[in-house]
């Protein structure tokens, strides 16, 4: 029987002592391919209460070797069926609060360039507990993407402060893409941040400025330099 076949067979029948046994039993050999084998394997065949479920029972045997099992959940993020509202999720919250909390900002800067749409992030921020507008941002920064960028956007609206929008501004100009200076020249245009070290090519007049607060779309359509949509 192999290591996928093993575990599925202590997580099926929710044995979590018994699966724990299992583990401690393996040699650092074995432990490796069957860590393996559960973040390629198995944590992406399970459904999301079972998924959720087995990843709070794995990190609490040992959190630095299967905390990166959190990006095994693409199935369920592409089948739209990722949740976050059960007992497991917030037993983990619990767990990783009173243990490691600095586990839960390493989680969401994992799964966020995963996730597909403002509702999956926005639940993420709230199960984990991320409710600082400042840590939301540290980690939507990580992030070279137009919903990480269109996020950005809505937090700073909430900090409203042209400081932090112009440490963000400097932070995203790092990256030297074009959709990072695209991004970089909304948020200067929309809080007048007129003295920043760049030259930018994309210009948005003032009175555009309102279509980018209307939608993910329309933001991303005038992020990608195209007239916004009326």
């Amino acid at each position: 029987m192999n290591s996928k076949d093993i575990i599925l067979q202590f997580i099926r029948s929710h044995d979590w002592d018994g699966m724990d046994r299992m583990l401690r039993g393996l040699s650092n050999m074995e432990f490796r391919r069957m860590e393996q084998a559960v973040r390629v394997s198995v944590l992406p065949s399970l459904s999301n209460d079972l998924y959720w479920e087995s990843l709070l029972h794995l990190i609490i045997f040992k959190r630095a070797a299967f905390i990166s099992g959190i990006t095994s959940c693409g199935h369920l993020i592409n089948d739209g069926t990722l949740a976050f509202d059960n007992n497991s999720v917030e037993a983990l919250y619990e767990h990783l609060k009173n243990t490691n909390p600095d586990s839960l900002t390493k989680m969401a800067n994992m799964l966020l360039p995963l996730m597909k749409d403002e509702k999956q992030i926005t639940e993420m921020f709230e199960a984990f507990h991320i409710d600082n507008d400042i840590t939301r941002l540290a980690v939507l920064l990580k992030v070279d993407s137009p919903l990480s960028y269109y996020l950005i956007f809505k937090t700073l609206k909430m900090v409203d402060d042209r400081l932090v929008a112009r440490k963000c501004c400097l932070s995203i100009m790092k990256r030297n893409t074009d959709m990072a200076f695209n991004a970089v020249s909304l948020i200067k245009t929309f809080w007048a941040l007129d003295d920043l070290p760049a030259r930018f090519s994309l210009n948005i007049p003032e009175y555009e400025l309102n279509h980018i607060e209307r939608n993910y779309s329309n933001f991303e359509h005038i992020l990608n330099g195209k007239r916004p949509k009326i």
